[in-house]
């Protein structure tokens, strides 16, 4: 399935590339504000050193002036990626779907294809554009961080990334509740998709012979399985983000407590513990787009599922 999804990366390789370049210059123009402050907190202010506080602001708004750009293209060349994966494979799966059985259009409902070609790769081109990119900079930042923060306090640094374990233990153990529920949503909307295009396609033989309050019915049951399905997906996420934010909240309150410690004797000063504080909001941000990744990766690769499963 994931040899499926990379091929159709190979024509749009250039642009890929160059947004996850530009994804990258993006993350390391953020190594540079912490750094910067702490310099601006422990010796150009109390130095009076007018000149290199000037200097270092100018060169800060350079940096984010090429980020603004940066982000420009990540966004717009991001996105462009994932629609033109999305308009090939829904070009592939219309070119298989013409050459099937008439069995399999038996077997199956209009709807629930049309779900396939629109809402499935729609969910699809969303992970082909976010999937990688948010990989490749939490990886990024993950390291850059680490690097940045263990030059200010090596101990620190690891009484910090010992919660790391427990953070992906818990990620762990919700993917698979998170990945049964949300294909169970995927499978409903399918059907929902189907009775509704059953409905409005035999509403005139319907009205003739008044079938209203029994299409009614019908569509009022596939409504409430979707809703209790979509619940279930809901409720799992739910209890990941919840869960997640209270470690990145607890990740916040060990750099608080340990670093004042080390201030409190010495171990760092005011602009290490201040440069500290500003890279762990930066190390929490791979954290947060995981978060955001892990719903769009169930579903997206559900929806890539079904995809493999029609072609295959």
């Amino acid at each position: 399935m994931l040899r499926t999804f990379v091929s159709y990366f190979k024509p749009h390789k250039k642009m890929f590339f160059l947004d996850l370049f530009c994804a990258l210059v993006v993350a390391v123009c953020d190594l540079f504000y912490p750094m910067v402050a702490k310099d601006i907190i422990n010796t150009y202010v109390p130095d009076r050193n007018l000149r290199m506080l000037l200097i270092w602001s100018s060169v800060l708004l350079g940096v984010y002036i090429v980020k603004l750009f940066m982000n420009y293209i990540v966004n717009y060349m991001g996105h462009m990626v994932g629609v033109r994966i999305q308009a090939d494979m829904r070009r592939d799966l219309f070119h298989h779907l013409e050459k099937l059985p008439f069995s399999y259009y038996d077997e199956n409902k209009t709807g629930a294809i049309m779900s396939r070609l629109i809402n499935d790769l729609f969910e699809v081109s969303e992970l082909a554009h976010h999937g990688p990119e948010d990989i490749f900079l939490c990886a990024v930042m993950f390291v850059g961080s680490f690097v940045m923060l263990a030059s200010i306090n090596i101990l620190l640094t690891v009484i910090v990334f010992s919660i790391l374990p427990f953070i992906l233990f818990f990620a762990v153990k919700m993917r698979k509740s998170m990945s049964a529920a949300f294909k169970k949503s995927r499978e409903q909307i399918a059907e929902l998709n189907a009775d509704i295009e059953s409905s409005v396609s035999g509403m005139r033989v319907s009205r003739a012979y008044t079938a209203e309050a029994h299409e009614e019915k019908t569509f009022a049951e596939e409504n409430c399985r979707y809703q209790a399905a979509r619940s279930m997906a809901y409720k799992a996420m739910g209890k990941f983000q919840s869960g997640m934010t209270f470690f990145t909240d607890f990740l916040y309150l060990v750099v608080l407590a340990a670093g004042g410690l080390f201030f409190y004797y010495d171990v760092i000063d005011i602009g290490e513990f201040a440069a500290y504080l500003l890279y762990i909001s930066m190390f929490l941000t791979p954290i947060k787009r995981f978060v955001n990744l892990f719903e769009q990766l169930q579903e997206g690769m559900t929806g890539l599922g079904r995809f493999c499963e029609i072609m295959n």
